[in-house]
């Protein structure tokens, strides 16, 4: 280490001032870093860091958006194992009619008529109605309704008249429909949907 301050200190100024610029310049070029090497690296991981944090968020709401779906679906699966517990896949006029004097016979009422209607089919029901016609008080006929609306098979009361039976009894004359419900049958794929698959 010596003889290496001894060479130096035999030199001239102007060529240690000519070899501390040159060492400076090599320096400056190829060893130091100003940081802006490390800026750009933190600019990068920054961009990285908030593609993935929305990336994340995405994920989080997909997920959201998931369990709710299952949710809806799984209370969907029990108001359909409900509705189809209430829901026969067959019902006849007969089976409303004999509904029926069920009804009038716990309601108190009397049953002057019935009359099978035509069934309405729709998308998913098919309806069953049967036209009635009653005799009886007020309270009588409200209890029969109550007990249709609430029966274990989907049955209701439509287009309801009521009038004064006219034999100075005060009691009232109901007509009617009670009309029951049945899913409707599964509609058959067309033969050229068959064909086309």
């Amino acid at each position: 280490m010596n003889k290496f301050f001894e060479t130096l200190a035999a030199q001239q100024i102007g060529k240690i001032l000519m070899m501390g610029l040159g060492l400076t310049a090599f320096y400056w070029y190829a060893v130091y870093n100003d940081g802006s090497a490390i800026d750009a690296q933190v600019g990068q991981l920054t961009q990285q860091l908030q593609v993935e944090e929305n990336k994340k968020k995405d994920t989080d709401a997909t997920l959201k958006q998931v369990q709710e779906m299952q949710e809806k679906v799984g209370q969907l699966s029990q108001k359909y194992q409900e509705i189809s517990r209430r829901l026969p896949s067959s019902l006849f006029s007969i089976d409303i009619n004999k509904a029926i004097d069920d009804f009038a016979r716990n309601s108190g009422v009397s049953v002057k008529s019935k009359k099978p209607g035509e069934n309405i089919k729709k998308e998913v029901v098919e309806e069953v109605p049967v036209d009635v016609t009653l005799e009886g008080s007020y309270a009588e006929l409200a209890q029969f309704t109550f007990l249709v609306s609430t029966a274990e098979r989907m049955t209701r009361v439509k287009n309801v008249t009521l009038t004064e039976s006219g034999t100075g009894n005060k009691k009232l004359k109901f007509e009617g429909q009670v009309v029951g419900y049945k899913l409707a049958p599964e509609k058959k794929p067309e033969e050229g949907a068959e064909k086309r698959q």
